[in-house]
């Protein structure tokens, strides 16, 4: 399981297994990870789980945090990232990896926006320069309902190697591709996404027409 390993002053502080869908990081008493340390914002960012992936998210865009001695930004970590808070520091290890997919990470998500919905943000999809070893399921979704009005009735293709649907922090379902199919995955929300009106608990693999409705949409899997 990969957990965040929090260090100051080259000391070990503590360990935090990263067991389920988000943790909040801070200065605010009630983070997950709270860091005494004035200079930090109340909430600097986000670890939220994607499968085997954790996604790290400034929660301002303007924090203190930096990755590897970079700003902070949307993107995957990568086992040994080394994230740098005012006078601490935590670094991400996984043991785990993707057993089916052979691909070069460093995804970044892109954030699609629409005019006529205010800029609101519908759906994240995470990029990623696949290698020529892995071939990937291809597909495409239909909207047939969501929270933006622009959506209804609008096939979209499966371009990326996830796609996110929902709003962070509130309601989060995932669409992966992998050699082997499309799966659909629960990231957070107080409600478990329905395929054809089944509650699903764990990812689940997609056949084409299959419904798919969680985090306020529903879709359906076009090809």
């Amino acid at each position: 399981m990969a957990k965040l390993v929090l260090s100051r002053d080259g000391k070990v502080v503590n360990h935090y297994f990263l067991d389920k869908p988000s943790f909040s990081i801070g200065r605010n008493a009630d983070n997950d990870i709270a860091l005494d340390d004035a200079q930090l914002d109340p909430i600097e960012f986000s670890v939220i789980k994607v499968g085997n992936d954790a996604i790290v998210e400034g929660a301002t865009g303007a924090g203190k945090a930096r990755v590897n001695g970079k700003p902070l930004a949307r993107q995957i970590l990568q086992h040994l990232d080394v994230i740098d808070l005012g006078k601490y520091q935590l670094r991400y290890m996984s043991s785990g990896t993707v057993s089916d997919a052979d691909f070069d990470r460093t995804m970044l998500i892109q954030t699609v926006r629409s005019p006529d919905a205010g800029g609101a943000p519908v759906v994240l999809g995470m990029g990623s320069a696949a290698t020529e070893k892995v071939k990937l399921r291809e597909g495409s979704v239909e909207f047939l309902s969501g929270p933006a009005a622009w959506t209804a009735g609008k096939i979209i293709p499966l371009e990326r190697v996830v796609t996110t649907f929902g709003d962070p922090g509130e309601k989060l379902i995932v669409l992966t591709r992998r050699p082997h199919g499309i799966f659909v995955s629960h990231v957070e929300g107080p409600k478990l996404p329905r395929v054809n009106g089944e509650t699903i608990t764990s990812p689940h693999v997609l056949k084409v027409g299959d419904l798919i409705e969680g985090a306020g949409y529903k879709l359906k899997l076009a090809s």
